[in-house]
């Protein structure tokens, strides 16, 4: 387990599959100098809080997600002040779930985007065809909604020379990697179990054509002369699409599953052309 105080920031969202468990054997594998670093799965960022890249492109397809950085940045204080308005509650999680996300601001938003994360079950993210949050409320009226210390830290970590951007993987990687860029890449991963499938991230589904259109994305860094770490699943899928490059099993304790006899640690694996 790394030791938290190393990092400079630390991720403020509870996300399912983040990589803060990881983050040692991530830090480890990835380059000590680069151009840019670029994260185009963005979910939690751990790895992004890690290293504090000085020149960042971050992004996601989950536009409420790139909202709420977009906040943590740039208004802090009035995000902090619309949090502590919001008491863990099953009745204000159900009706700020309800809430028409287009009659809000983009502070009122990101409240809310951390509110339902920190009290839904196991912060997982999961939307309807229709693109509505529909995760039930988490029974730990416990949890904190605002910790200033994580958001400040956060925030400092976003400011600067990063753009945060709402986007899909292939246009952010086509438009701004280029040669001696590392890219990390942390797509949903292929289904290895009836509790393991959280494609729902958007209203479109990351199903297996995505992960070949991945692949071929990944040759094209990899032959502009990028750096890259991509994060798998222990899944024979991930021989077939990337067999020439190098491959590191790690575990990874695995937290959210309805059962808890099977929760605890499941193999994933680590693809990267880094030597």
């Amino acid at each position: 387990m790394f030791e938290e105080e190393k990092f400079c920031a630390k991720p403020f969202l509870k996300w399912a599959g983040g990589k803060s468990n990881l983050l040692s054997d991530l830090v480890k594998i990835a380059p000590t100098a680069y151009d840019k670093y670029i994260e185009p799965f963005l979910g939690g960022g751990a790895l992004f809080f890690g290293l504090c890249p000085d020149n960042a492109v971050i992004s996601d397809l989950n536009s409420e997600l790139i909202n709420c950085y977009r906040v943590v940045r740039d208004n802090l204080d009035e995000l902090v002040e619309k949090l502590k308005e919001m008491p863990v509650s099953k009745e204000l999680f159900y009706f700020q779930r309800g809430l028409d996300i287009e009659e809000l601001s983009e502070v009122q938003r990101a409240a809310r985007f951390i509110y339902l994360n920190k009290t839904c079950y196991n912060g997982l993210y999961r939307v309807n065809m229709k693109g509505k949050f529909n995760t039930p409320f988490g029974k730990n009226t416990s949890v904190n909604i605002c910790n200033y210390e994580v958001l400040h830290k956060a925030s400092l970590a976003l400011k600067g020379s990063k753009e945060i951007i709402v986007g899909d993987f292939e246009d952010v990687l086509i438009e701004h990697a280029k040669k001696e860029d590392f890219v990390y890449l942390d797509p949903p991963y292929p289904s290895v179990g009836i509790y393991s499938d959280f494609k729902r991230y958007t209203k479109q589904f990351f199903n297996e054509d995505q992960h070949h259109r991945l692949s071929k994305v990944v040759k094209t860094l990899d032959n502009k002369g990028c750096k890259f770490i991509l994060s798998y699943a222990s899944h024979e899928f991930v021989n077939q699409l990337y067999p020439e490059f190098r491959k590191i099993d790690v575990q990874a304790p695995r937290f959210i599953n309805c059962r808890g006899n099977k929760r605890g640690n499941v193999s994933e694996i680590i693809v990267t052309n880094i030597e």
